[in-house]
């Protein structure tokens, strides 16, 4: 999924004639924290409610403060990994999107991050989740997918986590299977710790509900 693709037709943009009070409006309004400024289709920067909350007075044009601003942003053309990782490294509610000219095209809510996330993921599918503790040295997928297959189940989703700096990592799978006993077995034969392991049988209409109700939030 690119960039190009996710931005929210909702939200708007500042422009450096406006002042603080009216940022924070527009910021609340739309429930976000930050918004893009822009001038004749040029980024200029971010701006975030702390930001001008720790102005001298929240009236102030934000032009008086562009020289303080910074400018994350992604290019449309980009993957939704590398945008979790702007908005990620940035603490973001909202990522501009730039075309190759560094003109603005949109932005991105986290919220939409989310939801595309939870889509693209299988999180919202039925199914067993287990996380493997391991050396990083010892990962290799290809023995975790064949002994997961071996099993007659498939794995929907799969990411990584550092444990610490011991090169010691987590691997969380979530299966397209409830009864995850015999997987966890065979992964103990195999000499992986499985470090948890979580059976989901909820009804479906209650996983659907608090989906939303996580999106609505």
């Amino acid at each position: 999924m690119q960039a190009s693709k996710l931005i929210s037709s909702s939200l708007v943009t500042l422009h450096p004639d406006d002042d603080g009070e009216r940022a924070l409006s527009l910021m609340d309004e739309l429930r976000v924290n930050h918004l893009a400024v822009v001038r004749n289709s040029f980024y200029l920067g971010i701006l975030s409610e702390k930001e001008i909350l720790s102005w001298n007075k929240t009236d102030e044009f934000i032009d008086e403060h562009l020289t303080e601003l910074t400018a994350p942003s992604v290019i449309g053309s980009q993957h939704l990994f590398d945008i979790l990782q702007t908005v990620e490294l940035n603490n973001l509610s909202v990522i501009p999107v730039l075309d190759e000219e560094k003109h603005y095209l949109g932005a991105i809510t986290n919220r939409k991050l989310l939801y595309t996330v939870a889509k693209s993921t299988g999180i919202q599918s039925i199914g067993g989740m287990l996380v493997l503790q391991m050396k990083e040295n010892d990962y290799s997928m290809s023995e975790i997918a064949q002994i997961v297959e071996s099993n007659s189940a498939r794995i929907l989703s799969a990411y990584i986590t550092d444990v610490d700096d011991r090169n010691i990592i987590k691997l969380t799978l979530k299966l397209n299977i409830i009864d995850i006993a015999a997987v966890i077995q065979t992964f103990e034969r195999y000499n992986y710790t499985v470090a948890a392991s979580y059976n989901q049988s909820e009804d479906r209409d209650n996983l659907d509900d608090r989906y939303h109700l996580l999106m609505r939030y």
